[in-house]
């Protein structure tokens, strides 16, 4: 099986049709229903089983799936759900220098410390999910050259809205710059469909 892949649940299905069995994920819980009806010489028969199971906290409900093995057995999987990025990744700097950047529910947050700098020699760019900030002085005074240069470079969880990044720069010489997280969808039911394996 996939190592991402997580087993929820079995279920001894050998008498029903794929097309007798339906499963359904909804509010984080998994339904499975089965009900078989076949007419014969000497009257009917009617069997079905419903079946309730909890999507573990660790898979993905959008990626519950189903298949029925040729033993008669309906296996549910789901998707390991990717671990949060909970940390942003700062490169070439330390909190010694003014940096701080932060992430919670809502919004990404980092704040630069760019006194050093004016505002015209300041570029705050976004590219996918990446975000970076360079700055550059140079100036010459009585034959002495002088240049300075900052470069911080952020990689964002995948979740931050890029198109709602803005900065703004204080008196105080601080850059702050905030990016809005796209809320996450409201659970929705859907309907698995359900293959049978072929044979090895």
């Amino acid at each position: 099986m996939d190592p991402d892949k997580i087993l929820i649940a079995t279920v001894e299905v050998k008498n029903y049709q794929p097309n007798e069995i339906s499963l359904n994920v909804e509010h984080g819980k998994i339904r499975v229903d089965g009900k078989h009806h076949s007419e014969g010489e000497f009257g009917s028969e009617t069997s079905e089983f419903h079946r309730t199971y909890v999507v573990p906290e660790s898979v993905d409900p959008s990626s519950v799936s189903s298949r029925i093995s040729n033993d008669g057995v309906l296996y549910i999987e789901g998707s390991k759900i990717a671990p949060k990025e909970t940390e942003v990744a700062l490169v070439g700097s330390s909190h010694a220098s003014g940096d701080v950047a932060k992430i919670d529910d809502k919004k990404f947050t980092v704040t630069l410390d760019v006194s050093s700098f004016s505002p015209d020699e300041i570029t705050v760019k976004v590219l996918n999910n990446e975000l970076t900030v360079k700055a550059r002085h140079e100036s010459e005074s009585h034959g002495h050259f002088t240049s300075r240069q900052f470069n911080r470079h952020f990689v964002l969880p995948k979740d931050v809205d890029m198109d709602s990044v803005v900065s703004k720069l204080g008196k105080d010489g601080r850059l702050r710059i905030e990016a809005a997280r796209k809320s996450l969808a409201s659970p929705t039911e859907r309907q698995v469909k359900i293959t049978m394996e072929d044979d090895e």
